[in-house]
């Protein structure tokens, strides 16, 4: 459902189509504990599944973006014996990958304000977003060598796509730290604004999205995220398909008349 954890761990609010979510943990570097994952999971099962919501918008509260998973936690782990902590993990991994194809699978526009840093699995959300804008604090960290692990949360299916195969393999085994303006050159940032802006410019582009064309968006982005596996011929019939669609569609009719009208339209489906 759409709603805020019970603990707080992450509280969401939905307004004029844009359904904000903020990491609530920053006395822990917002860090997300295991207890909040399933309940994340169907936050995005929802919210596909919710028409009124047509964009997310991802933010940590206070200084951090959000440490991943609690490494805190891990010290319980590293008390059990060896077959206890695998078995332990096994476990978990597999409610950790629902919430990776949910938020992968939601198909219209994700949009991060990173603040401070993104490190472990929190690294997915600036990865996966459709726009990451950061003020100059902001700061990916490839933190899972640093505990002796490799990457999970996504990371490795998202990265390669943002900056090719091997930067992404340059930054995981190096255990980089990439501050703003690197990200931004890497097109890990799509845009970096002052601190006090962050939060009002993250909601403008939110908006923007929410008011644009549904099935035009929609469609876009499936397109889009479909195409690495598809040949210039299926992509073709994809697109074809697309306008066809788009042609039967009110927002079509509003954003003729619009052009030809000189004011900007007022989508049916944003209504």
């Amino acid at each position: 459902m759409i709603q805020s954890a019970e603990d707080e761990s992450y509280l969401v609010d939905l307004t004029d189509g844009v359904l904000r979510l903020t990491f609530n943990r920053p006395q822990f570097g917002n860090a997300v504990p295991k207890t909040a994952v399933p309940g994340l999971t169907a936050l995005f099962q929802s919210a596909q599944n919710d028409p009124s919501v047509r964009c997310i918008l991802i933010r940590g509260e206070g200084r951090v973006f959000s440490a991943g998973g609690d490494v805190a936690g891990f010290t319980q782990s590293i008390e059990q014996d060896i077959a206890t902590r695998q078995a332990d993990f096994a476990r978990r991994l597999p409610l950790a990958r629902q919430l990776v194809e949910a938020v992968a699978g939601f198909d219209r526009p994700i949009v991060t304000a990173v603040r401070g840093a993104a490190a472990g699995a929190g690294l997915f959300y600036p990865l996966v977003a459709d726009y990451a804008i950061g003020d100059e604090s902001a700061t990916f960290v490839f933190a899972h060598q640093r505990v002796g692990l490799s990457p999970d949360g996504g990371v490795t299916a998202v990265l390669p796509q943002v900056v090719g195969v091997r930067m992404a393999r340059t930054l995981l085994l190096t255990a980089a730290k990439v501050d703003a303006q690197e990200a931004l050159r890497l097109g890990m940032l799509h845009r970096i604004v002052p601190a006090e802006t962050l939060d009002d410019k993250a909601m403008k582009i939110a908006r923007r999205f929410a008011h644009a064309p549904q099935k035009a968006i929609v469609l876009a982005k499936r397109m889009i995220n479909a195409s690495p596996r598809l040949s210039l011929a299926d992509i073709l019939d994809s697109e074809t398909d697309g306008i066809v669609a788009c042609v039967g569609d009110e927002d079509f009719a509003e954003g003729v008349r619009a052009f030809m009208e000189k004011r900007s339209p007022a989508f049916p489906s944003t209504l």
